[in-house]
């Protein structure tokens, strides 16, 4: 859990999930106990980027949408700091945010957004690894329509894994099938495809060794 925390008792801070609302403390803590849990054998994944320090108290995507008007400045220089350290640490999965960001895309959430996905996480820092979802199921993707539908928008957006975690087996069935379609329609880039299915082998065979 990288986010930096903006005011006590927010959504971050007030159910413990943060080190800090110092920058420089979440990346050093981070990056260590990501080095640790790789070292075990551990895949650590680094979330929710680029950030929900900002979210308050009652901002959760679980339940609805959620709008973080950050300034890029901010996002850059607080909220994606911890990220930083952790690509150097070499964290190998980062789960992007349901959150909103109209410093980086003014209509979709990050993790349906190719402007956060391949723009600001792999482009701006530099990002290789396996990047994740957060919950399709979660209440901020409701203007999104079905499951089928948000999960290519997020392979579209560069998502090499989708994250269906509301224990309903057809959720994963609906995803796998939109994804399948997708790619025969031509709708998801097959080069894009490949090389996300690329990543996640390179992901698997790391943890073998």
């Amino acid at each position: 859990m990288l986010d930096v925390y903006s005011q006590a008792g927010n959504f971050i801070d007030r159910y413990g999930r943060s080190y800090s609302q110092v920058p420089s403390t979440v990346a050093q803590l981070g990056a260590d106990f990501i080095r640790a849990q790789q070292q075990s054998g551990v895949a650590a994944t680094a979330k929710h980027f680029p950030g929900l320090g900002a979210a308050g108290r009652n901002q959760d995507t679980d339940l609805g949408p959620v709008t973080l008007n950050v300034p890029l400045g901010t996002l850059r220089s607080i909220s994606e700091l911890p990220y930083k350290a952790a690509i150097k640490a070499g964290v190998k999965l980062v789960m992007v945010s349901w959150a909103r960001y109209p410093a980086l895309d003014p209509v979709r959430p990050a993790g349906l957004s190719p402007a956060v996905v391949q723009g600001e996480l792999r482009q701006h820092l530099g990002f290789k690894g396996v990047t994740i979802t957060d919950a399709l199921e979660a209440g901020a993707l409701r203007a999104f329509g079905s499951t089928a539908n948000r999960a290519s928008l997020a392979a579209g957006a560069g998502m090499d894994l989708i994250l269906c975690s509301g224990q309903q087996v057809g959720e994963g069935i609906s995803a796998a099938n939109a994804l399948a379609h997708a790619l025969a329609s031509g709708t998801t880039s097959s080069t894009g495809f490949a090389t996300s299915v690329q990543r996640v082998i390179a992901l698997r065979q790391s943890l073998r060794q």
